[in-house]
């Protein structure tokens, strides 16, 4: 595929994982009392009101690695999708970061309150399972949607993103040690990125030493991808970013970059990303390294 077929093919998934999305939501409108509604509305608003679409396209890309149907995960990228919005809901809440713009409009708890903020995250988190759910009760999917519910749930809790999450919070308070700081930086981030590339790999069939590839190679990614979202937090244009920068100075938070100077935390994300590129191509699909390639390219 050219570059241009590989663009052409990242916007078309983008277009489709947001119609799924939206399609979902509104048949859960249907007949609900108006609690239930504002409710949905919330989460409708976190979940396609723009973004990069970058783990359900991750998820796509796995699958398609394994040499599947792309269009047959689709649960899959869908579930990753509303996981990566419930975390943006909640690391954007005033205990957490605090931030009053996420994707160019105001955060979500800035529109609906605190209350139904946490809520339409809890739903988000919730309803990313029962798809996956949906898919694992029936026979023929069964091992497969079990698998892929696994390595989403480990995943996102105390040793994954929620842990990372958490040492994040911790790090306002005290200079972690370049060690530490690279551990959660897999935790927060790398961690989803493993399950999404692994949600796509697992539907599409693949067995246990290929499902450890793709968790490797989406530890290296978001690890290096963290590193670069912390490099734009002191760099980058907000207008183009769509979310305000220097939050993690303003709280005294030490990231990579802080610990080891924006060069070399430039160059560490560089090297990460590669090591996750050969990985890719070990697979004969283009798309996978193509991705991985254009995020790290987007603060060049």
């Amino acid at each position: 595929m050219s570059q241009s077929q590989l663009e052409q093919w990242r916007r078309a998934r983008i277009r489709l994982i947001t119609e799924k999305l939206e399609d979902l939501l509104s048949k859960l409108e249907i007949n609900q009392p108006p609690d239930i509604v504002n409710l949905l509305k919330a989460m409708r608003y976190s979940l396609v009101s723009g973004g990069k679409r970058l783990r359900p396209l991750l998820a796509l890309a796995a699958a398609d690695a394994i040499g599947s149907k792309e269009t047959a995960i689709l649960p899959g990228a869908l579930a990753v999708e509303m996981i990566h919005a419930y975390s943006l809901i909640h690391d954007d809440l005033p205990a957490l970061d605090n931030d009053q713009r996420r994707r160019g409009v105001a955060t979500c708890h800035v529109v609906y309150g605190e209350a139904t903020a946490i809520l339409a995250g809890d739903a988000l988190q919730s309803l990313a399972f029962e798809t996956l759910a949906a898919l694992a009760i029936k026979p023929r999917w069964a091992e497969r949607a079990g698998t892929a519910i696994y390595l989403l749930a480990q995943a996102i809790g105390p040793l994954g993103m929620a842990g990372g999450q958490a040492e994040d919070l911790s790090f306002e308070k005290k200079r972690p040690s370049l060690e530490e700081s690279l551990a959660m930086e897999r935790r927060k981030t790398g961690e989803l990125m493993a399950a999404s590339l692994g949600v796509g790999a697992a539907l599409a069939g693949a067995d246990q030493k290929t499902l450890k590839i793709f968790r490797r190679m989406g530890l290296l990614a978001g690890e290096a991808y963290q590193i670069i979202d912390d490099l734009l937090n002191q760099t980058g244009d907000p207008q183009l970013l769509g979310k305000a920068v220097g939050s993690d100075a303003q709280r005294g938070k030490v990231t990579t970059p802080t610990l080891i100077g924006q060069p070399q935390a430039r160059a560490s994300a560089d090297r990460l990303m590669e090591e996750a590129i050969k990985l890719a191509t070990l697979f004969a699909s283009k798309k996978l390294p193509w991705l991985l390639n254009s995020m790290n390219n987007r603060a060049n």
